[in-house]
């Protein structure tokens, strides 16, 4: 037998709960994604209100995207309050709120987890964070956001040796360990440095940064340089999209779901440098700078290549399976377990013993492209005009106007291409979305 029940939110939405022998699924938080992509935050904000007071695994998709459609409506300050929440849901495991137990046990279903997000997405809540801070002015506490972002990019996986490396007694694996290779993030925590005086730190991120993108260091250079008074953080595109791959749905993987093409920049009539400074489904596919997929073949040749000349190995299934995905990688690490040679058992005992398909859960809302924009403005208010494109050809350009423009420091401004937003005047403080057709609820 099976009920349904009609559940007013808190944002005014109509929620059917279905309630069938005593199951219950939580809210998903995927029906309005449609209203980011045509430029309607503030309904997103309304549909998805419900998950500020949710303690359901799911609340912070949820909460991720208000993020995103607050960054859209050019609500800052709302925004850095959703970031603030999504970064202490991210960071921090609330002990007795339903289902961050579920997020640190060995066995149960990925799905039904707490959602935490794979490490892109973990990361891009720091950087949002950080954004927001940075924007105005706190250096310091935007610095601490990046380096939260960049240490959300750093791991150890495990190879087998190349043969001529082997030893009969030995277990005949290779730990590596891999550090973050966010550009945008080094380069911003490098600006951060600047700011606070802090010249031996500003070099060395802003080092990491160009050997990160080397072809980007005059983009960088001037980034650092004073005169330039104007950054802008332009995203393009959409989120990798996670698909279930291998046996039994148990692999996680990604599709490309469309980049976008900056092809100019000018801010006051004014060309400003920019660059293509970090792309999501890369990070979202590779550790390091090393292709997974690159990674489980070099795993495979070196294995046969053992097994051939009669060396054993301790390093089993894949790469991923090794490292962990993030929920899996994270449990054995709460548990006391890495480090002790249990993880890859304890995990194909798991897989065993639970539903192994694989979490793809997402923040549908992040963009595949970040790009750097760097200029110069007199203080007061100026036209920013955007020269961009997406994959399928088609025209994403904007032009902004009423610009703030901070005097005595570096302002920092966020756009976001999508094919529906051609800009308008750039949102103040506090301000409904710039879209008049979001505000009237009329699609575009």
């Amino acid at each position: 037998m099976s009920a349904a029940r009609n559940v007013l939110t808190p944002g005014g939405c109509l929620l059917v709960l279905a309630v069938a022998g005593g199951c219950y699924s939580p809210p998903a938080y995927q029906e309005g994604d449609y209203l980011y992509f045509q430029d309607r935050p503030r309904e997103i904000l309304t549909v998805y209100a419900p998950a500020e007071q949710d303690h359901e695994a799911n609340a912070l998709v949820g909460i991720d995207k208000m993020l995103s459609a607050a960054l859209l409506a050019g609500d800052w300050g709302q925004a850095e309050k959703y970031a603030e929440l999504a970064s202490s849901r991210v960071n921090i495991f609330l002990a007795g709120e339903k289902g961050e137990r579920d997020a640190l046990s060995l066995l149960g279903q990925e799905k039904k987890k707490a959602f935490k997000g794979e490490p892109h997405e973990r990361a891009m809540v720091d950087f949002y964070l950080g954004l927001l801070r940075y924007r105005r002015g706190e250096y310091e506490g935007a610095l601490n956001a990046f380096l939260s972002a960049m240490a959300k990019d750093r791991g150890v996986y495990k190879l087998p040796v190349e043969q001529r490396n082997a030893k009969r007694e030995g277990d005949n694996a290779e730990t590596v360990i891999y550090s973050s290779d966010y550009a945008t993030f080094a380069f911003l925590a490098a600006n951060c440095c600047q700011h606070i005086d802090e010249p031996e730190e500003a070099a060395r991120y802003l080092g990491e940064a160009k050997s990160i993108r080397p072809e980007m260091a005059p983009l960088f250079d001037r980034g650092m340089d004073p005169a330039s008074n104007v950054l802008m953080v332009i995203e393009g595109g959409r989120a990798p999209y996670k698909v279930q791959t291998g046996e039994r749905g148990a692999v996680l993987g990604y599709r490309r779901a469309g980049g976008a093409d900056v092809r100019s920049v000018r801010v006051s009539g004014k060309d400003a440098a920019f660059g293509k400074t970090d792309d999501l489904y890369a990070q979202a596919t590779t550790l390091g700078s090393r292709a997974v997929d690159d990674l489980n073949r070099t795993k495979a040749t070196r294995q046969d290549a053992l097994k051939a000349a009669g060396f054993a190995t301790a390093v089993a299934g894949g790469v991923i399976a090794v490292v962990g995905n993030a929920n899996r990688n994270r449990n054995l690490e709460a548990a006391g377990l890495i480090g002790v040679g249990v993880g890859v058992a304890t995990l194909i005992i798991a897989e065993t013993a639970i539903d192994p398909s694989a979490d793809i859960r997402a923040w549908s809302t992040l963009p595949e492209d970040l790009y750097l924009a760097v200029g110069y403005a007199p203080p007061g208010e100026a036209t920013v005009e955007i020269n961009a494109g997406g994959d399928y050809g088609n025209d994403q350009s904007q032009r902004w106007t009423n610009v703030p423009i901070e005097s005595g420091r570096t302002t920092l401004l966020w756009f976001r291409l999508l094919p529906s937003r051609r800009g308008g005047v750039y949102p103040s403080e506090g301000t409904n979305s710039v879209n008049p057709q979001a505000v009237s609820g009329k699609e575009s």
